[in-house]
């Protein structure tokens, strides 16, 4: 578990994301309570990036979230998963997304599922990679959730399933 909320006097202040808000809004939004996109870039920021700036390239607003949105962009998992030929909406072993992961990237994630309350499937919620201080891709070996709280069998939807039918597991 890292650091967390460092810095109680660094608020978040979204027009400082002016200049990247379209692009943010687009790849950086809240599927899981369906806020708006701006609270969750706001406990994003508050939670991690208040910790991160203590690193020079992460020191502000602006360069923690386009920091954030170039990694997506260069890590992107649907990407790495579709070079595995993983698809979306069919099921998978747990094994096989961790292999997928790791055989592309050469570096073992954090696998993050949420249950359907009606069915007890289990679904792809979050893929997590992890980067040491100089930014460099490396193991998630430790961190919290590793290596999964996922079933066997998991689902990697087609879509966001319906928030009501989702309970976290």
């Amino acid at each position: 578990m890292g650091p967390e909320f460092c810095n109680k006097s660094m608020p978040f202040n979204p027009k400082a994301l002016k200049p990247i808000e379209k692009e943010l809004e687009e790849k950086w939004l809240d599927i899981e309570y369906g806020k708006t996109s701006t609270s969750l870039w706001q406990h994003e920021w508050e939670k991690h990036g208040t910790c991160a700036t203590v690193l020079e390239p992460l020191n502000s607003e602006m360069k923690f979230f386009r920091e954030g949105l170039d990694l997506l962009s260069r890590y992107d998992m649907k990407d790495v998963l579709a070079k595995a030929n993983i698809t979306p909406g069919r099921t998978y072993s747990m094994t096989t997304i961790f292999d997928a992961i790791n055989h592309v990237l050469g570096k073992r994630g954090v696998l993050i599922c949420r249950k359907n309350k009606n069915t007890g499937e289990s679904y792809i919620f979050e893929i997590r990679i992890c980067f040491d201080k100089n930014l460099v891709l490396t193991n998630c070996d430790g961190v919290y959730g590793y290596p999964t709280n996922c079933d066997n069998s998991v689902i990697y939807p087609g879509q966001v399933p319906q928030r009501y039918n989702v309970i976290q597991v």
